[in-house]
């Protein structure tokens, strides 16, 4: 079909697409367009409708615009800006997926939601504006590297899973007194981040939500939250310092790991339980305040942890995972409350230096749980040698260096 002019193809495409069934025949006409003019009077962006224009440079909207429905400038990778009219409602999920070349975008004040991946991968977006959002959705600007600072508004009550993932030049991050949560991997790998200041109205913050910020040095929680999440502050290698308040209850396996700059730690008296591998290969770390009301150690909690030289487990402490004191190779003496009533297998092997131990007699004992020349004290009496005591050894302590009596 040929036409006199792209006045024409565009008359007849916007007259097609409105009654035809099938959008990608038509959407075809205008790809190899560099710019289009939405007609006045339009009230929505139609899904896909521009999907995968690649030589649009600039696509002009009108005012009468109130929604941008799903995927519908997806893959404009020539798109360099795009006025986002004053009447619009809401932005579609993956309305602006991949717009590599978009650069800045003005989102006004109508829009109260943005749907999920809407500018994912726009790796060029620089600048973003936004005054009354009250939700950004699950990996809204994920992937977003060129992107080094945002303006979060103080209507944002949430901020959805991986929606600022990968947002690899982010260095200053406040987030405003309205946000009750923050999804999962919500600001992981964000490298450049040195900055991040909580309200105190944040009640939850999921898993990874900070994963990998590898710039970030300091962390300072609010007093609302309740529990650390699996992974929350993983990998973070340049976190020295953290404040936990008294209201956390737990913390999540991971959430720590292989932060190796972490050179203390201060657990409140509300912790009662520090998940699998929480502070694993925190090769820094040399101080450890444990909770008072600490029951659980997790597997592997402290494992890896070479500077720790010494930590002092409270007597409401029930139970001390496998390996999760393995390979604290500064650690020189230890001393196990009675309170702990199982100790998991080589819970301090490799402690290369651990020259003592007090273990109570009554523990059930997992196997090669300490080095073997560590000199064992038993809390309760002396190590029992047969005859009578011979129950007490099934308890456990058949294990305690992997030996078999």
């Amino acid at each position: 079909m040929r036409y006199r002019s792209d006045e024409e193809a565009v008359k007849w495409f916007e007259q097609a697409w409105s009654k035809s069934p099938c959008k990608k025949p038509i959407r075809t006409i205008i790809k190899g367009f560099k710019s289009y003019e939405l007609p006045k009077g339009a009230s929505r962006v139609e899904t896909d409708m521009f999907r995968d224009c690649k030589r649009m440079t600039k696509i002009t909207l009108p005012d009468t615009v109130k929604y941008i429905n799903a995927r519908a400038f997806s893959g404009c990778k020539s798109l360099e800006a795009l006025d986002v009219p004053p009447a619009v409602k809401s932005i579609g999920d993956r309305a602006f997926l991949g717009c590599t070349s978009l650069s800045s975008v003005k989102i006004p004040p109508s829009v109260k939601e943005i749907g999920f991946d809407a500018f994912s991968g726009c790796t060029s977006l620089s600048s973003v504006e936004m005054s009354q959002v009250e939700s950004i959705g699950v990996g809204t600007f994920s992937g977003c590297r060129s992107l080094a600072s945002v303006s979060l508004p103080s209507t944002v009550k949430s901020i959805g899973r991986g929606a600022f993932s990968d947002c690899s030049s982010l260095t200053v991050l406040a987030i405003p007194p309205s946000v009750t949560s923050i999804g999962e991997n919500a600001f992981n790998n964000c490298n450049a981040l040195t900055s991040v200041s909580f309200p105190p109205s944040l009640k939850t913050m999921g898993g990874r939500a900070f994963y990998g910020c590898r710039s970030l040095p300091s962390v300072e929680l609010p007093p609302s939250l309740t529990a650390l999440d699996a992974g929350t502050f993983q990998s973070c290698v340049s976190l020295t310092s953290v404040t936990i308040p008294p209201s956390v209850e737990s913390i999540g396996e991971n959430a720590f790991r292989e932060c190796t700059s972490l050179r203390s730690i201060v657990l409140p008296s509300s912790v009662v339980s520090i998940g699998e591998n929480a502070f694993r290969d925190c090769t820094a770390l040399s101080s450890v305040s444990l909770s008072s009301s600490l029951e659980n150690i997790g597997d592997k909690a402290f494992f890896g942890c070479k500077s720790l030289a010494s930590v002092e487990i409270p007597s409401s402490v029930k139970t001390i995972g496998n390996a999760a004191f393995s390979g604290c190779a500064a650690l020189t003496s230890i001393s196990i409350p009675q309170s702990v009533e199982t100790i998991g297998d080589r819970a301090f092997s490799l402690c290369t230096s651990l020259e003592s131990a007090v273990v109570p007699k009554s523990a059930t004992i997992g196997k090669e749980v300490f080095p073997t020349k560590t000199k064992i004290t038993y809390r309760g009496g002396s190590a029992p040698s047969g005859g009578s005591d011979e129950p007490s050894e099934k308890k456990g302590l058949k294990g305690l260096f992997g030996l078999k009596f």
